[in-house]
């Protein structure tokens, strides 16, 4: 660290940081990430949470109140929709001066400068989680990926598994929705959304397939019906509670780090 941020970052803690937290809407995992930065943030500065959908049409008025809080706010904690950010979205976050400006789960090219960040690796993190599963789905012939075709980072999330599956000599496929002949016996799958993981459940029942033994499945992120469901659910997630400290962390050490968030792996009876 400079002797310029080290000062700059001291003579901030003289008084009490205020920070200004921006997410596209709530969810379960976000409110997670909310609970792991307010959990290591408490006490040493003021929070607020700002939410604002991302879209073309609110890109005016997202500029509007960003410059209005400028001046407000010692930090702006971003997570971006990743699908949405437009020139005009770019523009207004590229003009938050980088000291004050860290983003959550994903770098963004298009920002300049040295800002903070903690982030997800989305490639690299499925390849490894499979890695670690290896010995699981080895007993399967093929590895499915059943994934949305709007999500964000489908892209790296399918390099990851096809990475994993042409080294290991696997057969895979990759969809968009389930169907009747979507689900078969001796394969594996990895499902990227709630609703097909309940659609591939019933498909299961229908067909008296046994989970974890004529299939294998490994849900994307942990939800505590995981644990009971079908005897157990294989996840693979990224650890949102972390990913919030982290980023509390680097705010009040003055860091301008990108750290890397870490990617956990729960083995359960349905692989």
């Amino acid at each position: 660290m400079t002797a310029q941020i080290a000062n700059s970052h001291r003579s901030l803690q003289k008084k009490e940081l205020k920070i200004l937290m921006v997410f596209s809407r709530l969810n379960d995992f976000k409110h997670e990430i909310y609970d792991g930065f307010m959990n290591e943030i408490e006490g040493k500065a003021t929070v607020d949470l700002y939410i604002h959908q991302f879209s073309t049409q609110n890109a005016f008025h997202f500029e509007k109140v960003i410059k209005e809080k400028i001046n407000q706010y010692d930090y702006f904690a971003f997570m971006l929709h990743a699908n949405c950010p437009n020139e005009d979205f770019l523009k207004t976050v590229n003009s938050i001066p980088t000291g004050k400006l860290i983003l959550l789960e994903k770098r963004n090219e298009f920002i300049r400068g040295n800002y903070a960040c903690v982030y997800q690796d989305f490639e690299q993190d499925i390849y490894e989680a499979l890695f670690k599963a290896k010995e699981a789905i080895m007993k399967y012939s093929t590895i499915n990926c059943i994934i949305q075709e709007h999500y964000a980072n489908a892209y790296f999330v399918i390099e990851g598994l096809k990475k994993f599956a042409k080294e290991h000599q696997l057969q895979y496929n990759i969809y968009s929705e389930v169907e009747e002949n979507t689900i078969r016996s001796k394969e594996a799958y990895l499902i990227l959304s709630e609703r097909y993981l309940a659609e591939t459940l019933m498909c299961c029942q229908h067909k008296k397939m046994k989970v974890g033994e004529d299939i294998g499945i490994v849900s994307y992120n942990e939800t505590p019906i995981k644990e009971i469901l079908s005897g157990g659910i294989t996840v693979v997630a990224t650890d949102h509670f972390q990913l919030g400290k982290n980023a509390a962390d680097l705010i009040l050490s003055g860091k301008k780090e990108h750290i890397r968030n870490p990617f956990v792996f729960i083995r359960r009876n349905s692989l």
